[in-house]
């Protein structure tokens, strides 16, 4: 056995941020030691783990393993028992310590309606930990034997539980939830994978119906802010994603391989902060910024690219670039639809650069639906300048440079403003407020995304 080794196993393992997590731990803990991504098939795990048990000082497991690891070890701590599913290895036994990092990270579900989404490993860890805070028990999933076989298993552990299963959303509503005599606030917990990078414009919930909830829990961490939890806190909904579930369950594994392991709070914050940084990097997402003209894109895109240490991409100098000529040139020539069949071009391009960067649009650019189309298709989220219009016509002035501008009056600038509102509104992922100062919007988005304060 080495003493100093350890690492993952699982099936793929392309993205995992395990090893920065556990290098950084070891360095804080002031430990020699390695961590290492082992992608195994499926079938060979057999012949693999005893290997791994006499090479490795301690490792953990993730899917498809989680399960199918137990009938080769000896032992099982009373949680990996309980759940059947075990993260974590040290001495030939299996520990789960996913259960308790979920339980330090969720918001208190005692008394509480759980709707939670899925019923895969995630989801029973969730399951479980929801009977075991007193909660009554909802689970959504595609598959009904997969949910029936949780629920089953959940009632065996916590008999007073009341839980239910429901096959889609249809099923749930016509049990008229929300109308229930006495049901206590609701909480919603995602354990599907939609809304993972790098399929980001995924919902796994009606964004509607989340004003029924009191918070939102979605075990995705990449990106940061799906767009599930964006759409909870623009509703006023606490929401919270999967990282410090990460972090901790990490954390936890790395006291059972060192006992009596000391890691100092300020490190730990540290490194929690960097696993923030960490995410971007490895799992590259754009942050396109719309609203109308004058709302201040590329203003507030510069002073976020400056705080986030992320490009800027100005997607109206992109065109220009291309083309060779100014944007009243390109409209002189061939109109309006010649210039948005250049933009839409640009944001193809800019859009597949394969890196974390902010993209400042001008403020037609994502009205059309193909445009849309376009950005859904990648890995981004839309934030909305919401600027009033008198802010907008301090800025703009007579339009000079702006051609749909150009010479109209407040009538005609009222006129379009009322217009595009609207889609914006159904655009965004996250609207924040264009009328303070650039590092203030700067802040509120850094914040509203995540990438600052208690989400990292």
């Amino acid at each position: 056995m080495n003493a100093t080794e350890f690492g993952l196993i699982g099936h793929p393992l392309a993205h995992s941020l395990s090893p920065f997590i556990h290098r950084s731990l070891l360095a804080a803990a002031g430990l020699e030691g390695e961590y290492r991504l082992i992608d195994l098939q499926p079938e060979s795990l057999r012949d693999a783990l005893p290997g791994l048990k006499r090479d490795l000082a301690g490792f953990n497991c993730t899917i498809p393993f989680k399960e199918a690891v137990i009938p080769y070890l000896e032992n099982l701590d009373p949680t990996a028992r309980l759940l059947r599913s075990v993260n974590t290895i040290w001495q030939n036994t299996g520990y789960n310590t996913d259960y308790p990092a979920f339980i330090a990270e969720c918001p208190d579900m005692s008394g509480h309606q759980v709707l939670i989404l899925g019923a895969g490993g995630v989801s029973r860890t969730m399951a479980f930990a929801a009977a075991a805070a007193g909660a009554s028990v909802w689970i959504q999933a595609r598959r009904p034997e997969q949910s029936g076989a949780l629920a089953a298993a959940v009632r065996a552990a916590f008999p007073a539980c009341r839980i239910r299963t429901v096959a889609g959303l249809p099923d749930f509503l016509a049990a008229g939830p929300f109308d229930l005599p006495d049901a206590g606030p609701w909480g919603l917990l995602n354990g599907t994978p939609v809304g993972l990078w790098p399929n980001t414009a995924g919902l796994p919930f009606p964004p509607e119906l989340i004003t029924h909830f009191s918070w939102v829990y979605d075990t995705i961490y990449n990106p940061l802010a799906t767009r599930l939890t964006l759409a909870a806190r623009s509703r006023g909904t606490a929401a919270r994603n999967g990282l410090g579930m990460l972090f901790a369950q990490a954390v936890a594994a790395e006291r059972i391989w060192h006992p009596g392991l000391v890691i100092p709070e300020r490190d730990l914050s540290a490194i929690r902060r960097q696993l923030g940084r960490a995410v971007m990097e490895n799992f590259p997402l754009t942050l396109v910024l719309t609203g109308f003209m004058g709302s201040g894109k590329s203003t507030v895109g510069q002073t976020l690219a400056d705080r986030l240490g992320l490009p800027l991409v100005d997607l109206d100098q992109a065109v220009v670039s291309a083309a060779g000529r100014s944007i009243p040139d390109i409209f002189a020539s061939g109109g309006e639809p010649a210039f948005r069949a250049l933009e839409r071009q640009q944001l193809s391009l800019i859009l597949q650069t394969g890196r974390s960067q902010i993209l400042a649009t001008g403020g037609g650019a994502l009205l059309d639906p193909a445009a849309e189309a376009i950005v859904r298709r990648a890995p981004a989220l839309v934030i909305f300048l919401d600027t009033p219009l008198a802010v907008i016509r301090e800025r703009v002035g007579s339009g000079s440079g702006r051609p749909l501008l150009q010479d109209q009056g407040d009538e005609q600038l009222f006129s379009l403003y009322t217009q595009r509102q609207p889609r914006y509104l159904a655009l965004a992922d996250l609207k924040v407020s264009g009328a303070g100062q650039p590092e203030e919007i700067a802040a509120a988005i850094a914040a509203g995304l995540g990438y600052e304060g208690e989400q990292i």
